[in-house]
């Protein structure tokens, strides 16, 4: 038997919310989405413009340092954020958070070397850290349990649709202003967010506050081992395993980091995350698919364009265009998502978003330089089907499974788990890619087929964390039933 979501009342009814604040909750809705939006969208645009910043600054090597020192300042923040929104209060952190973006990326556009560059976007990469999770708690912030999945499904889209978006808007910044219009274009947009934040979003109720003392051990650890995995991840990518020692050493302090805080975080009075809530299994299996499926919606990101550029010579805003065709199927699955959560559940919805991926991806294992554009306009619709129908329910199942006290703790630890997730796809592809190309004497098409062969793979492995929730979902419904 199906569950349907609770329908909007009448404006008539007496129960019915006065205008006022259904206004107020679709701007507060609004403000959420956008806040997502800009954080995600920074990261994509931002890769465009590295060509530009290099014939400007310097080497494409120290050049990167621009796209690491954002990952590492935004890893190392993100675990703090649940503590700040409970501190300080949602509405306060989201703002604070957005002027600060404000700030780094106003500091990267006046930069005038590349080390003034990379700290201004360290900092723009802090707040983006905040502004991520911070936008999900004011997104779900109120919002009833059965009504998690209309939300997610609206993050969820935003989340997905940013990267493709990213490419387009990124060439068209770089072409009409140079490498600083992709920073300038956040002033007026943060701007405008931090208006709308100030005179539309209510304040936090004085019951969801808390003075909750700062776990200085727990975020010093916490802020190591995210760091710590990030350098690792990204030499992985540049050398793979050619140079263990600077592959080893960040692998073991991200280890040795991350033991300390998980024993911390279990036996202080105040933690500063609450990992206690991976005791719940529906939990912990929704946390592990977020994680896997970074590998779906992530890798084919660069795989794709790189594709369209170097083996298609497709200019970086037709590659964008081109890849708005997912977006298409991401919109569609926005809709589709809530309803197959409420027919088939969460674990479910995402088997069937894998085994969508998967049937999309199999035409670009035999890529060439004459495969057919509109098919690959096709795979990529069904693909950003498939891709919307298994972030979105794992999220939404996530946060089901708690109670809404719980949820700026998971906020932030399922926004680091899927960043990591994603990080280290891009890394894994990256190798592959680098490997495939070396063999083939250049990046051709069939190094990018061989790519899509090895992502089919791993696409096949994330079925196992899928199947594992569907039927912990199955256990707890028929656990639930047995005790009414």
């Amino acid at each position: 038997m199906s569950v349907t979501e609770p329908t909007v009342d009448d404006a008539s009814s007496p129960s019915a919310p006065p205008p006022i604040a259904r206004r107020t909750a679709f701007m507060t809705k609004a403000v959420a989405i956008t806040g997502g939006f800009l954080a995600l969208l920074d990261t994509t645009i931002v890769n465009v413009s590295l060509d530009a910043t290099r014939a400007r600054f310097g080497g494409i090597n120290q050049v990167q340092w621009v796209v690491t020192s954002y990952l590492l300042a935004l890893a190392a923040v993100v675990p703090a954020t649940g503590w700040l929104a409970t501190r300080f209060g949602i509405k306060r952190v989201f703002m604070s958070a957005t002027a600060l973006f404000v700030v780094g990326s106003m500091g990267c556009a006046l930069s005038q070397n590349l080390p003034e560059l990379i700290a201004a976007r360290g900092l723009a990469g802090a707040a983006a850290g905040v502004l991520s999770p911070v936008s999900t708690m004011l997104l779900t912030r109120g919002v009833p349990r059965e009504q998690l999945g209309r939300v997610q499904s609206l993050s969820g889209m935003v989340s997905l649709i940013s990267p493709l978006l990213g490419p387009t808007v990124g060439g068209l910044l770089v072409q009409a202003g140079g490498w600083p219009a992709v920073y300038e274009i956040n002033l007026p947009l943060g701007v405008g967010l931090l208006v709308l934040a100030a005179r539309c979003v209510a304040n936090d109720a004085s019951a969801d506050r808390s003075e909750r003392p700062l776990d200085v051990v727990g975020l010093l650890s916490s802020a190591t081992c995210s760091v710590s995995l990030v350098l690792a991840i990204h030499e992985f990518s540049e050398n793979g395993l050619n140079a263990p020692t600077a592959l080893l050493v960040p692998l073991v302090l991200a280890v040795v980091s991350g033991t300390v805080f998980v024993v911390r975080e279990l036996r202080a009075a105040a933690p500063l995350l609450d990992l206690r809530l991976f005791g719940h299994r529906v939990y912990r299996l929704a946390t592990v698919n977020v994680f896997c499926l970074g590998f779906v919606t992530y890798s084919p990101m660069m795989l794709i364009p790189l594709y369209f550029e170097t083996a298609r010579g497709e200019t970086p805003v037709m590659t964008g265009l081109w890849m708005s065709a997912g977006g298409i199927g991401v919109l569609l699955a926005g809709w589709l998502s809530r309803v197959l959560m409420k027919r088939i559940g969460g674990g479910a919805t995402v088997v069937l978003g894998i085994v969508v991926t998967m049937l999309a991806t199999a035409p670009m294992t035999t890529l060439s330089s004459q495969t057919p554009y509109l098919l690959l306009c096709i795979s990529l619709a069904v693909r950003g089907l498939g891709t919307g129908l298994t972030i979105v329910p794992a999220m939404t199942r996530a946060f089901q499974s708690i109670r809404p006290q719980s949820i700026p703790d998971a906020a932030s630890q399922l926004n680091l788990i899927q960043r990591v997730g994603g990080t280290m796809a891009i890394a894994v592809v990256t190798v592959v890619l680098k490997h495939a190309a070396e063999e083939r004497h250049g990046l051709v098409p069939g190094a990018f087929a061989y790519s899509f062969t090895w992502l089919l793979g791993i696409y096949a492995a994330t079925l196992l964390p899928a199947l594992a929730l569907l039927v912990a979902e199955r256990r707890e419904v028929r656990q639930s039933g047995s005790r009414v």
